[in-house]
């Protein structure tokens, strides 16, 4: 996996855990994830993967109106 890739849009997702800041400081620590944005992840085989915030963003605002 790499973390510093989102595996939806396939930019730079700026993760702090991926950069070494402590855990809890990255803005997807504070994040709520919806179900959706999982779906729109390729398969990978892995259940483990980086999604920036512009993608959770768009999706949270497709899906609100």
């Amino acid at each position: 996996m790499n973390g510093k890739v989102c595996h939806i849009c396939g930019g730079d997702n700026d993760c702090g855990n991926v950069a070494g800041k402590p855990h809890g400081t990255c803005w997807c620590d504070r994040e709520f994830f919806p179900k959706e944005i999982f779906d729109k992840i390729p398969s990978t085989g892995s259940e483990k993967t980086c999604i920036c915030q512009k993608c959770i963003e768009k999706l949270k605002s497709s899906t609100s109106t």
